[in-house]
């Protein structure tokens, strides 16, 4: 049999307009279902209408990414159930074509699925803030103001702020002191002010001083400055002031980043650091739910669309319930994090291979 015959194009076929249908129009409906109800409450809550219409638009990406494995799921089974009904299993099969060869081509659509899953979930992540903000459920990144605080940067330094607007890339009173060599030298920097420069990604810090501490040979020296620009005091101002609420609203890079700062500063990051390997784990579950829902589309051929709607829905029900529960006992630090978020796609891989090795081919 050639590679993409007249079977493989009708499968790919079958395939793509179930999954398109589950994967465009699904998440579609759920947001026009979101927008009626919630409409008339943003704009009685002083949202302007433009603004309530457009952040609720922008849950599009987020929809189609939670509900993306489920439309692999669906089109598998869909496609498989429908062969089934109409006796074109039995014809391929009487053709000499094995039930492995036949579902190739759907894996290979699911497989693509995975990485275009990630990047969806990486642009749900920004229009996702994007839409808390027009919808007022938070406030404006640049808006937000921080003072007096502290916390310990990626080079060991410790920054101590008396005021952050993220917005101006302004800093106000601060203090940046530097580890301490192998000689026991430390240096210690002080300024009235600084400002973020985005094209050479450093501060600029004006009216200070640098000291060098810890020598007792020379004793402390102190350098006064105007202007400094050093590049080593390189940490973005949105990394000092954490704008967001939950992993959704983070793409992975900006996750790994909080997850790193909450670390250096001795927090406990809870089911967060669950949502890390999620964010990689839930794609990957495109293959292996197609992997497992081909061979129980077909453990009864001639079963009606309803059973394909059982076992799609049951399916997306079994992995979401226990992914919910194994997030919540790996973010009390009970299992690993990365088996927690794992594993029911190991659980799923396992039952696949076992239907697979069973299927009549």
């Amino acid at each position: 049999m050639k590679l993409l015959g007249t079977l493989d194009r009708y499968v790919v076929r079958q395939w793509m307009v179930t999954f398109l249908l589950s994967a465009l129009g699904i998440p579609a409906v759920a947001v026009l279902i979101r927008m009626s109800e919630d409409y008339g409450r943003l704009v009685g809550r002083g949202v302007p209408p433009r603004d309530a219409l457009l952040g609720t638009v922008l849950l599009y990406p987020g929809q189609m990414a939670m509900l993306f494995p489920a439309a692999v799921l669906f089109a598998t089974v869909f496609t498989l159930n429908a062969m089934g009904r109409h006796s074109e299993l039995t014809a391929v099969k009487a053709g000499g074509v094995s039930f492995y060869r036949l579902i190739a081509p759907m894996l290979v659509l699911a497989l693509v699925a995975v990485p275009t899953n990630y990047a969806l979930q990486e642009v749900a992540a920004v229009s996702g803030a994007r839409q808390r903000v027009l919808h007022k459920e938070k406030l404006d990144p640049d808006d937000l103001i921080r003072f007096n605080f502290a916390f310990l940067d990626e080079g060991g330094r410790t920054w101590a702020i008396k005021e952050l607007q993220r917005g101006r890339g302004y800093l106000g009173n601060l203090l940046v002191e530097g580890p301490a060599d192998s000689a026991g030298v430390r240096w210690t920097i002080t300024a009235d002010s600084a400002r973020w420069d985005s094209v050479g990604g450093r501060w600029a810090l004006y009216r200070g001083a640098v000291h060098r501490l810890g020598d007792s040979a020379r004793g402390p020296e102190s350098i006064a400055f105007r202007t400094l620009e050093a590049p080593a005091l390189d940490q973005p101002p949105g990394e000092m002031l954490n704008t967001f609420s939950n992993a959704t609203e983070m793409r992975a890079g900006e996750l790994r980043d909080y997850l790193d700062r909450l670390k250096r500063t001795g927090v406990r990051p809870g089911q967060l650091a669950v949502d890390l390997p999620l964010k990689y784990a839930v794609p990957m579950a495109c293959l292996v739910v197609a992997l497992f829902g081909a061979p129980l589309a077909v453990t009864n051929p001639r079963a009606g669309a309803a059973m394909g709607l059982a076992i799609a829905l049951g399916t997306t029900l079994v992995y979401l319930t226990g992914t919910q529960i194994m997030k919540a006992i790996g973010g009390k630090e009970l299992i690993p994090v990365d088996v927690a978020a794992w594993s029911m796609n190991g659980v799923f891989l396992v039952l696949a291979i076992v239907l697979l090795v069973r299927v009549r081919s």
